[in-house]
């Protein structure tokens, strides 16, 4: 973090002194700064002809925002869990031959309902660059990329021992299948990221 404030600092002054915008970033890339955080640098100030440079405002965290998201990204995992495991007791069902119900089925269904609309309107409402919704966006790639590469590791173990049966394998689809679908969800959060 001190060299970020450093390296903005650096900006601000040469930006009071003058000099043209592409001659500071081509100064910070020679000097070995990486492109993006000489980007970053130089958009911490607002392109406009005035002297002193002028900041741009920063976002901030507030403790909404992290109520809001916190419930978003909670009402996520409870849509996930409760759909995955739904799926478990419909392949179970389609394997045993027996017809589905029962009380966990029920539960399952009412979390969906209620949970799923919950994360849909804090989403569908979302400040994309609120760093608290950037942070569990983040922090949701993360698990759900965990979540693939274990289902890879356990799906390969199985085959190489000679123990993956046709329900486990659909098991694993669907654990996989949900966590690639929130990979590609939040990839929007990846791009735009790489942008800054």
């Amino acid at each position: 973090m001190a060299a970020r404030a450093e390296l903005e600092q650096f900006v601000r002054d040469a930006l009071g002194a003058g000099h043209a915008r592409d001659d500071i970033r081509r100064t910070m890339l020679v000097a070995g700064w990486r492109e993006r955080d000489a980007d970053r640098a130089l958009a911490a100030f607002a392109d406009v002809p005035f002297v002193p440079p002028v900041p741009r405002p920063r976002p901030f965290v507030s403790a909404r925002d992290a109520a809001v998201y916190g419930l978003g990204f909670f009402a996520l995992c409870v849509v996930v869990v409760n759909f995955v495991s739904l799926m478990f007791e419909v392949i179970e069902s389609l394997v045993a031959g027996d017809p589905l119900g029962g009380r966990q089925l029920a539960w399952q269904v009412a979390a969906i309902v209620v949970f799923a609309p919950i994360f849909g309107v804090i989403d569908w409402r979302a400040d994309r660059d609120s760093p608290v919704r950037k942070v569990l966006a983040y922090a949701a790639l993360f698990f759900a990329a965990l979540v693939v590469l274990f289902t890879l590791v356990s799906v390969i173990a199985l085959v190489l021992m000679g123990g993956l049966s046709g329900e486990v394998a659909l098991k694993a689809l669907v654990v996989a299948g949900t966590a690639g679908g929130i990979l590609l969800y939040y990839r929007r959060d990846l791009r735009a990221d790489r942008e800054i």
